[in-house]
């Protein structure tokens, strides 16, 4: 009984690391949609890792600037939505690797199949709630004219969590698959 308490730990820990999602330094990410935002900035989140008296929030990466030659700093709206990266492949490949191991544990008796089971589900759940919120707060934003009213850029993390939705529902699927395949015959 000991022996499963400690995995249990360790499982939630796991958990743990995959929701709370690492944050590196944020460029071209301003919650309030400033570009160019002088020094001491208009908000709290200011800052200037640079040295160039512009929040890094409002400006591009340094190297994705287009200084040319008088070394003026290109910030076209246009520029800014096509730099917005989203992470398929890791998010993919951190929840697979997970679903690994929790489904060896599970086949090596370390943790039961139901708590197995149980991680997978509360994983979907917490993926959808966060995707679903997200959701219904950019279309409140949109329907109602609400400008950023959120701390974050809500459509990047909507995705974010999409994306895992997505591979957990697949792996729900994959699964269940005996159920579904059950559910279809006449």
């Amino acid at each position: 009984m000991n022996k499963n308490k400690e995995y249990s730990k360790i499982i939630f820990a796991l958990i743990l690391l995959i929701l709370i999602p690492t944050t590196a330094l944020a460029w071209n990410d301003c919650p309030y949609n400033e570009t160019d935002c002088p020094s001491p900035g208009e908000c709290s989140r200011y800052i200037d890792t640079d040295n160039d008296k512009i929040c890094d929030w409002s400006q591009l990466p340094p190297k994705d600037r287009d200084n040319g030659i008088y070394g003026i700093i290109n910030l076209e709206s246009e520029n800014k939505q096509s730099k917005i990266m989203y992470h398929l492949l890791p998010i993919s490949l951190l929840l697979i690797i997970f679903y690994a191991i929790t489904h060896i544990l599970s086949r090596k008796k370390i943790i039961s199949i139901v708590n197995h089971r149980k991680i997978w589900n509360v994983l979907l759940l917490i993926s959808f709630l966060i995707s679903g919120i997200l959701g219904i707060l950019l279309i409140i934003k949109i329907n109602f004219n609400i400008i950023n009213f959120l701390p974050f850029n809500a459509l990047f993390w909507h995705v974010e969590t999409g994306i895992a939705m997505f591979i957990i529902c697949v792996i729900h699927i994959i699964e269940r698959r005996y159920y579904f395949k059950n559910l279809f015959k006449k």
